[in-house]
């Protein structure tokens, strides 16, 4: 199987934190884009960047434009509406 052609997921690059790049992977993969993580090991002081396959751009973006517009207060009410009572 020929590897997906990857592309970034912001345009213009956007710098991540170690943790906001977590984040978005992790809601990314759930939501069954194939994200990858993309880090300078030499340079650790770079930023991150996340890359998806080019055919799932628009849905990834989509994605992530509609966690932003949510804001944190729909994290929250997700992760108490999963926790067991």
């Amino acid at each position: 199987m020929p590897e997906p052609n990857l592309v970034p997921l912001f345009d213009p690059p956007r710098e991540l934190t170690e943790m906001e790049a977590a984040n978005l992977m992790s809601l990314l993969t759930s939501n069954g884009i194939e994200a990858v993580l993309v880090e300078a090991e030499m340079l650790p002081n770079l930023p991150s960047r996340i890359d998806v396959p080019s055919d799932q751009l628009k849905e990834a973006r989509r994605i992530v434009e509609e966690a932003l517009d949510a804001g944190p207060s729909a994290a929250e009410e997700g992760e108490a509406a999963s926790e067991v009572q």
